[in-house]
């Protein structure tokens, strides 16, 4: 009678390359530039395919300072529900921080107070994650995070908020403070 034999692991597969990731980068600084949101200080931000590290996607650090992208597989893609995060979501959602740095006056604004419940440094959540407030469960993590999400569905969506998040008062609310803040960007304004 033959063993039975361990299935094999597929090689894993590292999906993030240089070429993707530039090619994601140049579609995402695309849309930001279509809404008028690509401006200057945004040009001296450093875009880095960094060491794998499961435990982050990406992280932007410093003024303007540098967006880092994990180099990722496929398994380290999806979220606990199997779902898969796209590159161009997570440079997004990166990007987002880094408008934050480059424009604080944006994120340190009483209307940014008022649309994400908190401040944007505060490490705690504003409120638990409801379908009704945030976008995503990750938006519930702190106000930062909430802002980078809706600033990702912002951009993926070209400014127009998906008929599934019209009805939600406080989501139109944040949706409405990322287009205002467009709009003055676009204008050469960076407060408001």
């Amino acid at each position: 009678m033959p063993y039975a034999q361990r299935p094999r692991r597929p090689a894993t597969r590292h999906l993030i390359t240089l070429e993707s990731l530039d090619a994601a980068n140049r579609r995402v600084t695309g849309e930001m530039f279509r809404l008028g949101m690509w401006v200057e200080p945004l040009d001296q931000v450093g875009l880095y395919l960094g060491h794998r590290d499961r435990s982050f996607y990406g992280w932007h650090s410093g003024t303007p300072g540098n967006i880092h992208i994990s180099r990722l597989s496929l398994r380290d893609l999806c979220d606990r529900r199997g779902r898969q995060t796209l590159l161009t979501d997570i440079l997004r959602h990166e990007w987002s921080h880094a408008v934050a740095a480059c424009f604080p006056d944006f994120t340190a604004s009483l209307r940014f107070l008022r649309a994400f419940g908190g401040d944007y440094h505060d490490p705690r959540p504003a409120r638990a994650y409801d379908p009704s407030h945030h976008v995503t469960e990750y938006a519930a993590e702190m106000p930062a995070e909430d802002f980078a999400e809706v600033f990702n569905f912002f951009l993926r969506h070209k400014g127009r908020i998906p008929l599934r998040l019209a009805n939600k008062p406080v989501i139109v609310r944040k949706w409405r403070f990322v287009a205002a803040m467009a709009r003055r960007m676009a204008s050469g304004r960076t407060a408001f």
